[in-house]
């Protein structure tokens, strides 16, 4: 059995290697994938993308266009909160470097909730970063959870711990999984 270490590190390591251009192409058609599927929704949390994670910048600006209600994770005192996205003039770099929005507006009712993630199987289970961020927002939040990913990122099994939550739909460049 690999543990879910190993897999983050393998994941994570073959994600840093990708060309930005093989990115953005496998990003736009993730997004569009999404935005197919949820985008008639009127409220959304969504992560800010980093690195060669998924992006997820034209789902934000597509849905705030339609004037849906987005949320991005913030971190304050120790915590990632869901605060109110209120367009890029009003974001502010946070703790980790990652943008985050000033408002400090909170919400925990969604129609979607946008997870990054590392890995995920079959079953929409998931491995993230390793420090339970999501697991912990996954606690107190309501709405359906969505991953998105790219297709290597697809895992024969991941062993799963008690506190860990799944996602109920991973989009990817190839396939649409669901739990």
């Amino acid at each position: 059995m690999v543990s879910k270490a190993e897999i983050r590190c393998s994941v994570v390591d073959f994600r840093k290697t990708l060309d930005i251009n093989l990115v953005e192409t496998k990003s736009k058609i993730i997004q569009d994938r999404f935005l197919n599927l949820y985008g008639d929704r009127c409220s959304y949390l969504v992560y800010w993308s980093v690195g060669n994670e998924v992006r997820t910048k034209y789902i934000i600006d597509t849905l705030y266009k339609k004037d849906a209600l987005i949320f991005l994770p913030k971190h304050v005192n120790g915590l990632f909160l869901p605060c109110k996205y209120e367009g890029d003039d009003k974001m502010i770099t946070g703790k980790y470097g990652i943008q985050e929005p000033e408002s400090n507006e909170v919400r925990y009712d969604f129609d979607v909730v946008v997870i990054p993630l590392v890995a995920f199987d079959v079953m929409c289970n998931r491995v993230g970063m390793g420090k339970g961020v999501y697991d912990r927002i996954l606690e107190d939040v309501k709405g359906v959870r969505v991953g998105l990913a790219y297709q290597f990122q697809l895992v024969q099994h991941i062993e799963i711990d008690p506190w860990d939550k799944h996602l109920d739909i991973v989009i990817t460049e190839e396939n649409i999984y669901r739990r």
